[in-house]
């Protein structure tokens, strides 16, 4: 057969070549080659909305990783830019965030700043070692419950823990229920102008964060009412940087005026952009100075947590914000890790999306990734303009700022929710949340992915039968499916299942075992069963395994001489009957009476295996 010459433009068809996989990885050349004005002007807006939220509140991520504020401002533009190249989804803005700052306090408490940013760098590797071995698949053992159960107790201690900024107050707690102890034993140094502020701080954060919800009901000009209604809108979504302006105005007429404000500040920052510089290998602590290997046994077991929550957080956003320009959760994994890397090289903490951010973004009508560099763009501009005055940025403003934040991330809701339709959804929520808030976040974690881990090992263990007695004019059998695959856990529950249904009724009765769920079989298993055929046979019973899959066929279940296997109720007659030709569905009535005639010249079995069980 002559071959059929392939031209050089067809050969380009079928092999996409190096440029098309360049544009897979790199997905910002397609944007730009259909990027329209209505899409610069969304995301525009959108990043531009989004960076006024983004700068003020990574100097409150800062504090609340317990690391110089320079930390957190130093982590909103790197990650931004290198996403906006490499990222597919567009509600996706990499910063610093609540969980994040959380984790970067548990595992650097009593470290250095160094080891913050070594953290930041070694998390970016190990994200990206789990997007090459494509280990994505482990964030899937956590169940939206628990992360659910977790998150609401993350942003519980959050909100805890910013009372003392509030109050005016330093310590450091142990736990959640120490920082109530601590407030106690601290409540005589409660300032109370720090107090007014913050207190202050909230209720309007918590008003102007209501103006979004403003509708313009009354009668008059559609064009009016569409403007009023977005410029509502646009103060509610700004209300984080409106509110640290005006205070920080405040302040600095106080420290200008009357020589210090009579609230505690942020502290001292560098101005300008930061420089382009490796991450720490070694730091010095107590006056002694550390190497690379002994800052990664310090950070411990958060250099693995750490990514596998900041996984767990862009796909969750994925997962919500669902686009068709998505390349796929392993290539997500391999960008933010990009983005880890590229913020620890200009003095960053760990970063990771944010739900607050992706929401902020997607009712400004973001458009494409794009958005990044808008957002990129203001924060910088912001920090070579603004960051002399970051220190005048009163603390009780950036707890109000958190505590605003977190008060919508704790699901109470879903208590409700989950007492209605699942209770073992409940039974995990409630198990994370408490342990989170007990024992730590990283552990509770983990005890709630083991609550997951525990419910799929009892539904393969206990997996749900249906049995279906047919015993009329026509058919007398029993059917047996089990709803789950089959595989060692079940081994014992489905078999005296089974032998427990066949021993219940007539003897002669054959029971149909189907098979249409089982797509895979292991040993354990396959041995399972070839126990139950042989305990079927010992009793003259008939057993007959219908809709078999062929891998379970070529694990060998055909090579069981007790083993008999059909292909569907046509076939199983046949077997019953000893025919060698297929019989048609309009001789399924005769064969079933053929059935129950053979059945009747065997009654003695039943006494027969009854004697001998008792015997």
């Amino acid at each position: 057969m002559s071959k059929v010459p392939v031209t050089g433009s067809e050969k380009k068809q079928q092999d996409p070549g190096w440029t098309d996989a360049i544009k897979a990885h790199v997905p910002v050349i397609s944007t730009l080659m259909n990027y329209k004005a209505t899409d610069a002007i969304g995301d525009s807006i959108a990043g531009f909305t989004v960076g006024l939220t983004m700068l003020p509140q990574s100097i409150a991520y800062a504090a609340l990783a317990e690391l110089n504020p320079q930390v957190g401002v130093n982590s909103t533009f790197a990650g931004v830019f290198v996403y906006m190249m490499f990222g597919s989804i567009r509600e996706i803005f990499i910063g610093p965030s609540s969980l994040m700052a959380l984790f970067t306090a548990e595992f650097t408490r009593d470290l250095t700043d160094d080891h913050a940013l070594l953290l930041t760098f070694l998390a970016g590797i190990v994200e990206i070692l789990i997007s090459i071995l494509h280990l994505g698949f482990m964030v899937e053992l956590i169940s939206s419950p628990a992360f659910s159960g977790f998150s609401s107790a993350t942003a519980l201690i959050i909100i805890v823990a910013q009372l003392k900024s509030i109050l005016g107050i330093k310590y450091r707690a142990r736990n959640f229920f120490d920082n109530f102890f601590k407030l106690y034993e601290m409540a005589p140094q409660i300032r109370p102008a720090d107090t007014v502020v913050g207190i202050a701080g909230c209720f309007l954060l918590l008003l102007l964060r209501s103006l979004k919800d403003v509708r313009c009901s009354e009668k008059g000009e559609e064009s009016k009412k569409s403007t009023l209604t977005k410029v509502f809108w646009f103060i509610s979504v700004s209300k984080n940087a409106i509110i640290v302006v005006l205070f920080t105005m405040l302040s600095y007429y106080f420290a200008t005026s009357h020589g210090s404000a009579p609230f505690l500040l942020s502290g001292q920052m560098k101005s300008g952009i930061p420089s382009l510089t490796l991450p720490p290998f070694s730091t010095t602590m107590h006056n002694k100075t550390i190497g690379f290997t002994e800052m990664v046994e310090d950070l411990g077991t958060g250099i693995i947590i750490i990514p596998i929550v900041t996984v767990l957080i862009n796909l969750s956003i994925a997962n919500a914000y669902a686009s068709v320009t998505s390349l796929g959760p392993t290539h997500e994994i391999f960008v933010v890790g990009l983005c880890n890397i590229a913020n620890s090289c200009f003095g960053a903490m760990p970063t990771s999306g944010a739900y607050t951010r992706s929401g902020v973004g997607s009712s400004s009508g973001v458009r494409t990734p794009l958005a990044n560099f808008f957002t990129g763009v203001t924060v910088l501009l912001g920090i070579y303009f603004l960051s002399p005055f970051f220190q005048y940025i009163p603390r009780p403003i950036l707890a109000a700022v958190l505590i605003v934040a977190c008060m919508f991330l704790v699901e109470v809701h879903l208590v409700s929710l989950f007492w209605k339709t699942n209770k073992m959804d409940l039974f995990t929520f409630l198990v994370t949340f408490s342990f989170c808030l007990v024992v730590g976040v990283e552990k509770g974690l983990l005890i709630g992915v083991a609550c997951d881990i525990c419910r799929l090992i009892y539904l393969w263990a206990r997996p749900d039968l249906v049995i279906d007695i047919q015993d009329d004019a026509t058919h007398s059998y029993i059917l047996v499916t089990p709803k789950l695959g089959f595989f060692f856990p079940a081994v014992d529950h489905v078999c005296s299942t089974v032998n427990e249904v066949a021993l219940s009724h007539d003897l002669r009765r054959p029971v149909i075992f189907d098979c249409v769920n089982f797509k895979s079989i292991d040993y354990t298993a396959a041995r399972g069963l070839f126990q139950l055929a042989e305990d079927f046979q010992k009793r003259g019973q008939d057993l007959i395994f219908i809709n078999v899959h062929r891998k379970v066929e070529r694990f060998g279940l055909k090579m069981n001489k007790h083993l008999k296997i059909c292909r569907d109720k046509t076939e199983v007659m046949e077997k019953l009957l000893g025919g060698a030709s297929k019989v048609s569905e309009l001789d399924l009535k005769e064969i079933d009476e053929k059935i129950l005639h053979n059945a009747e010249n065997d009654k003695t079995k039943e006494e027969e295996f009854l004697l001998s069980r008792n015997n």
